[in-house]
């Protein structure tokens, strides 16, 4: 087995570690110069949670061009950039179309929804797969990755009916790793589960600049907290989709009573892109959140003065 990860950030990082460690060729690719110098001189580390795995420097290959990837030689290709990429990466990838197998597959380790639809234009959809990854994961240094929460294993399956037999083996190496992850026969219900989760925390926190926990416990954050949840399950219901909840109360027990507190350091990838003056996701969360509640008829308030406020702060860089 051969995988290409397309990212070197917290989850291209940690993923890729655990897999070398199951003893699968692993090569990225990063436009990111600090990143490739880092991976080629000291390897790739995962560290924090389910265990310290260390990549010896010369064990991963890492490319700074698609051009220069071996021909014929992928099983798999992960996703693991941030969504604003996702239109040029499936542009340079259809390019590069030749470095995978001929039944070679992509795989998104990616947040929000609708991030596969650039893919669209170049891949046919039985070749995409998603996953739901609610494992957090932490990059201080250019090469290491540190899994500072955990809620559930990575899933990995399909939207458009895929064989799952086909990412089996890339699940399992994953989860030989001790990072735990499966396959899953119906992922979209999976990609709502976090969905919901990214949205009513992850841009809520960034704004004030709080973790979760500290969301949870700070009365006027809790109580916009709960007007959130209340307006995707009002989506969730014109839509037809289908979650783990029957209602908004079910996930508000779920969210702060089991949910949170395994995760209440944690502070989201919006709030350290504000820090650090990029671009956030907020298109594939929130954005996706209101074109489906837009489609469907819904007024969701708050969480279209959540979107505006958070493009706000990124009109600042």
């Amino acid at each position: 087995m051969k995988v290409l990860i397309i990212g070197a950030g917290s989850v291209g990082i940690g993923v890729g570690a655990s897999l070398k460690c199951s003893n699968v060729d692993v090569d990225f690719i990063t436009s990111t110069f600090e990143r490739k110098l880092a991976i080629q001189n000291a390897g790739i580390a995962r560290k924090g949670m389910f265990g310290n795995v260390s990549i010896a420097a010369g064990q991963v290959g890492v490319y700074d061009e698609y051009a220069k990837l071996p021909k014929d030689a992928y099983d798999y290709v992960i996703i693991a950039t941030k969504t604003t990429a996702n239109l040029e990466v499936a542009t340079k990838l259809s390019e590069a179309e030749a470095c995978m197998k001929d039944n070679g597959v992509i795989v998104f380790m990616q947040n929000g929804m609708g991030y596969e639809t650039p893919f669209l234009e170049f891949f046919h959809e039985s070749s995409l797969y998603h996953s739901r990854v609610i494992t957090g994961f932490k990059r201080e240094v250019p090469n290491e990755s540190t899994i500072t929460a955990h809620q559930a294993p990575i899933l990995i399956g399909s939207i458009y009916g895929g064989d799952l037999e086909v990412v089996r083996p890339l699940a399992e190496a994953i989860n030989k790793s001790g990072l735990p992850a499966q396959v899953d026969e119906d992922i979209s219900i999976a990609l709502w589960d976090k969905f919901i989760y990214n949205t009513t925390l992850n841009p809520l926190g960034a704004i004030l600049d709080m973790s979760y926990g500290e969301l949870a416990a700070n009365d006027y954050a809790h109580s916009m907290l709960d007007v959130l949840i209340e307006e995707t399950f009002s989506v969730i219901r014109a839509a037809n989709c289908r979650t783990y909840w029957a209602n908004a109360d079910e996930y508000r027990d779920e969210l702060f009573n089991k949910l949170i507190p395994v995760t209440g350091e944690h502070r989201s990838s919006t709030l350290q892109d504000i820090k650090k003056n990029k671009k956030t996701e907020i298109e594939t969360m929130t954005g996706s959140l209101l074109a489906i509640a837009s489609q469907c008829n819904v007024a969701v308030p708050v969480h279209t003065m959540v979107y505006s406020l958070i493009k706000a702060m990124e009109e600042r860089f």
